[in-house]
């Protein structure tokens, strides 16, 4: 029972990690007032400097969630 219970528990967590996804999607993607967003903006032109700090974030943030991924889907299959 143990399982089923942690499999649930892992299945409902996901579900509404990509629930939330949806629901804030259309919420970045408004242009309400007028405002007009140019996509290319926060992108850096040759002969810029390189944002260090806000990569290794990310890739910090992404090593993360791959590792708590895997284990979760690892401890999933455990043997007994």
């Amino acid at each position: 029972m143990k399982t089923i219970a942690r499999i649930a528990a892992t299945a409902s967590a996901a579900l509404a990690a990509v629930v939330s996804v949806f629901v804030a999607a259309p919420a970045f993607a408004s242009e309400e007032g007028g405002q007009k967003i140019d996509p290319l903006a926060d992108f850096s032109s040759a002969g810029d400097p390189v944002q260090v700090g806000p990569i290794l974030i990310v890739g910090f943030v992404l090593l993360a969630i791959v590792l708590l991924t895997s284990l979760a889907i690892g401890n999933l299959f455990e043997k007994e």
